[in-house]
């Protein structure tokens, strides 16, 4: 497992965004969370060892979990991370977003029906996000779908939304 975070920083968007654990952390280390900004790993998918291999490992790689792969504010940096997804076939690159509205404006060209490295996972916490970000969801080119409910704030009944949906996982908020 891998981690990449080619850029840090988040801003709230939802009702979820009360109970971040980025928001917090970043407090913590006296970090400004709502500045978005490049990160030095930036480019760490295509990283080389001296004798040409990857020093990645192929495998998942857990993509954007200190920001959120599709905020507004990396718009101009995200092609490039796009092409180093489709670069990396042998790596699968999973993505949690409360932007899914936004999946649309966001996929490179030859995106299709999806590429089949990258699994996207919709974050609820809450019905009224629940029923306004799975409608949206539900429709969208992409060949591997979960969704986090993740703080669940409040009981929600996600039945309707579940098809084509690999995998959901829970956390209620602590």
């Amino acid at each position: 497992m891998a981690m990449w975070n080619p850029w840090r920083g988040c801003k709230k968007c939802s009702d979820g965004c009360l109970h971040c654990y980025i928001h917090k952390g970043d407090f913590k280390r006296n970090v400004d969370t709502n500045e978005i900004v490049k990160t030095k790993d930036f480019e760490k998918p295509i990283e080389k060892l001296k004798n040409g291999n990857y020093k990645m490992k192929s495998g998942i790689v857990y993509l954007c979990f200190s920001t959120d792969f599709l905020i507004e504010e990396a718009d101009e940096w995200r092609n490039e991370c796009w092409k180093m997804i489709k670069e990396r076939q042998d790596c699968t690159f999973l993505f949690l977003t409360k932007r899914i509205d936004r999946f649309m404006k966001c996929i490179p060209d030859d995106w299709k029906d999806g590429y089949d490295n990258v699994v996207v996972c919709c974050t609820i916490e809450n019905q009224k996000n629940a029923d306004y970000k799975l409608s949206i969801f539900k429709d969208l080119p992409i060949k591997h779908k979960c969704i986090t409910a993740q703080p669940l704030l409040e009981k929600i009944d996600i039945e309707k939304y579940l098809d084509n949906i690999e995998l959901v996982v829970c956390r209620w908020r602590i």
